[in-house]
């Protein structure tokens, strides 16, 4: 129970009120069904999707670094990671399952694409091209014409995973130093986590791939190697751009577009070629790069769920410094997060006490009314600092107000489970102890 509690602590959005949550949701659908109508293209959509949500992400993270600190960090990176392996799926299910094309990026319906279609009579002469990517791709044979099976062309899916039109060697190359560096720098923070280890050796196998891809991308871009070219012939029906294979063409390119973005381990790659003589079975790009990242991730996943568990809240171990680490990661998952508007009271004197808080954002007055009905300011609270223990250890009532100066953020802790952790803690207690006499006395200074 509490380590699923701990988890819902990373994916609920804590700081962030349901309400905008909701609207954000809104505003996401109504942007996706926008693109999707517009016959945007797989990336635009996601783009479109996800454009909404970036904001509260940012000021959500920001909330967990605050309370979890290097563990949120430990959260963003793997949660990055998860995306990154499901882009890579997505891309090996088109390649594998949906008889899809690797032609990365997409191909266009430019004028080029659409004059050779209009000269196969594909398409009217007049038609202008839309610039629109296809999002349908005809599989070419041998020769570069269209694959057929019963009398009709093979069709599918660019295999680009959604966002194809980042498939280059530069994002790839800085997206695996990020992630060989932040799987290093949690290491450091982390050294007893033994999948993080598994994690960084299969990162630093993945990198040395791209920085060999990355120096033949960089270094040999003379166009000084015979290929051919395939050429795409692209047609438009409604928001549906569809690229036919149209043959090929002699042309000239790099050795990395040649055969050199195979890589190391890749399918006619160095490795089997100077090793094997070209004989071997080594995977295609796709499916090999698939295999690298899910090397990565799962250990990355794994790491984080065994750091997970020794996760506790950074201002309850700031407001009670006593406590162990055990108590501390017992009690962080019964914590609940609380807030207030400027002016609003957190608690009222003369109230029954059935919580502790601690202060996570914001300052609060302590105010004492008087046998004349005024209200006396006593004390400000800040961040870091608690209110409420004096009517949980001695008399269950409010000896005071505690009053919201702006927006006030909060950690809340039941009557139980406060006195649960104050006999569990004799070194606490003693200093809440030594706080109440302190608190009492200013309030008693006010009469």
């Amino acid at each position: 129970m509490r380590y699923s509690r701990i988890l819902e602590r990373f994916v609920a959005f804590r700081r962030i009120p349901l309400r905008i949550v909701g609207v954000t949701a809104l505003a996401s659908y109504a942007m996706q069904a926008g693109a999707v109508l517009q016959g945007q293209p797989l990336y635009i959509i996601a783009l479109y999707t996800l454009i909404p949500w970036i904001p509260l992400a940012f000021f959500e993270g920001l909330w967990k670094v605050k309370h979890y600190h290097w563990v949120a960090v430990f959260a963003v990176v793997t949660a990055l990671q998860v995306g990154h392996l499901g882009e890579h799926a997505f891309q090996v299910t088109q390649l594998r399952f949906l008889d899809g094309q690797i032609a990365c990026p997409p191909p266009v319906d430019s004028p080029a694409n659409a004059r050779l279609a209009v000269e196969r009579g594909l398409r009217p002469s007049g038609d202008d091209a839309t610039g629109r990517a296809a999002s349908t791709i005809g599989i070419p044979n041998a020769q570069g014409e269209a694959t057929q099976q019963s009398g009709k062309n093979v069709t599918g899916p660019p295999a680009c995973g959604v966002f194809g039109q980042l498939d280059f060697e530069t994002v790839h190359l800085v997206w695996d130093t990020a992630v060989w560096l932040g799987a290093l720098v949690l290491l450091l923070k982390f050294p007893g986590n033994i999948w993080l280890w598994i994690a960084m050796g299969a990162a630093s196998i993945h990198e040395i791939e791209h920085l060999f891809l990355g120096w033949i991308f960089f270094q040999d871009n003379a166009e000084a190697y015979a290929y051919m070219k395939q050429l795409w012939a692209t047609t438009v029906e409604g928001n549906t751009v569809t690229a036919h294979p149209a043959g090929k063409t002699a042309a000239l390119t790099t050795f990395y577009e040649a055969g050199g973005k195979t890589g190391l381990m890749g399918k006619n790659g160095l490795v089997e070629n100077v090793f094997f003589g070209g004989g071997a079975s080594f995977p295609l790009r796709p499916y090999l790069h698939f295999g690298y990242n899910t090397l990565v991730v799962v250990p990355t996943v794994l790491a984080f769920l065994v750091q997970v568990r020794r996760v506790y809240d950074e201002y309850l171990a700031q407001a009670l410094p006593d406590l162990t680490e055990e108590q501390l990661i017992r009690t962080t998952p019964k914590l609940e997060t609380l807030r207030f508007a400027a002016g609003e009271d957190a608690v009222r004197q003369g109230e029954y006490a059935d919580r502790f808080f601690i202060i996570t954002r914001g300052h609060a007055d302590v105010l004492r009314t008087g046998p004349d009905g005024r209200e006396v300011v006593v004390n400000r609270i800040s961040p870091g600092q608690y209110f409420g223990e004096i009517g949980l250890l001695h008399g269950g009532r409010r000896i005071a107000t505690v009053r919201a100066v702006e927006t006030l953020e909060v950690l809340a802790l039941d009557r139980a489970a406060f006195a649960e952790l104050m006999s569990e803690s004799e070194m606490s207690r003693q200093e809440m102890d030594r706080v109440v006499r302190h608190r009492v006395l200013q309030v008693k200074a006010t009469r």
